[in-house]
């Protein structure tokens, strides 16, 4: 009886032991389920905020750079749709990537992002404010973020956009990887003495172009050029007059390498910018000192920027 009364103790502690592993085990798994899925709120540039039983499924992106930034936060299943510029090599970092994406949204037509059931748009504060109002008054999650204007706004958008797609650990690896592409550039081009910077200007289609707040002007102090045109001070963005450039007399003239219309070759705006009466006094001129480095990474606002970075020190200190 006593050996009966010992097996029954030991049957019963091996159960309750058994039932104890079940327990736990399934109580991580439920942990994890909950983290994975778990409900969170964030809040957008323009003080809305979005609530998420889930982390999106179906985002679209309504801008060159929340493109390029999403397709590094989130695999290509979870996006429906990116923005009209994706495919273009002249401006886009992504052009191979993005064929995953099947959809491409122009953000004039608010029925045909609704037929695409996004549960997230990103969406920029440079939109009219009509368009980001017909999508919400829709009953779609809108999200709109503050377009870039340095590479510090750069790495809150990307932390931003990942906290927005329920990606906050993703977003910072994003940041960090960036910070390190920055500082292997920056060992790249080395120390360069100030008063042995180059002075240069940036020259459009329509003209030479400054504003005092631009993500161009991190790209010329971490190259380690001057950017003449803030020689004057301006207040405000827009095109600069012929005469002031030349009164500047920069160093050397880059442009943006994009033919955004098919009328704006790059090597031919660079030939009539050297070949203008004009500007034929500038040292940049006379030097042969006209460079185009590619839109793409001049004019973003993504992690992409920093190529940038690297492109103008490669032009301006070619020697």
């Amino acid at each position: 009886m006593p050996n009966l009364k010992y097996q029954k103790l030991i049957t019963a502690l091996l159960l309750c032991l058994s039932l104890l592993l079940i327990m736990t085990g399934c109580g991580k798994e439920g942990v994890q389920l909950r983290h994975s899925n778990a409900a969170y709120t964030v809040t957008d540039s323009q003080g809305h905020t979005l609530h998420f039983k889930e982390k999106p499924q179906r985002i679209i992106s309504m801008s060159i750079s929340t493109d390029e930034i999403l397709i590094d936060l989130v695999p290509c299943s979870r996006i429906a749709a990116f923005s009209r510029l994706v495919d273009d090599p002249g401006i886009s970092n992504i052009v191979e990537r993005a064929q995953n994406v099947a959809s491409i949204v122009d953000g004039q037509s608010s029925e045909a992002i609704m037929a695409l059931h996004p549960d997230l748009i990103l969406i920029p504060d440079f939109v009219k404010p009509e368009v980001i109002q017909s999508l919400r008054d829709m009953h779609l999650q809108v999200y709109v973020y503050k377009t870039p204007k340095s590479f510090e706004d750069v790495r809150q958008c990307i932390r931003f956009l990942g906290a927005a797609v329920g990606e906050k650990e993703r977003g910072e690896q994003m940041v960090t990887s960036m910070d390190e592409h920055l500082k292997r550039v920056q060992k790249k081009i080395g120390n360069i003495p100030k008063e042995k910077q180059k002075r240069i200007v940036f020259m459009r289609s329509n003209g030479a172009y400054y504003s005092p707040e631009a993500s161009f002007n991190d790209v010329c102090k971490y190259a380690q050029v001057r950017n003449a045109l803030a020689e004057l001070n301006y207040d405000k963005p827009g095109i600069v007059n012929q005469e002031a450039v030349v009164q500047l007399n920069p160093d050397v003239f880059v442009l943006p390498g994009w033919n955004f219309d098919g009328q704006h070759d790059p090597k031919q705006m660079e030939e009539e910018l050297l070949n203008n009466p004009g500007y034929q006094t500038t040292d940049a001129v006379k030097n042969r000192k006209v460079y185009t480095v590619p839109a793409k990474h001049v004019l973003c606002v993504s992690q992409y920027i920093v190529n940038a970075v690297e492109d103008m020190a490669d032009v301006v200190y070619s020697e």
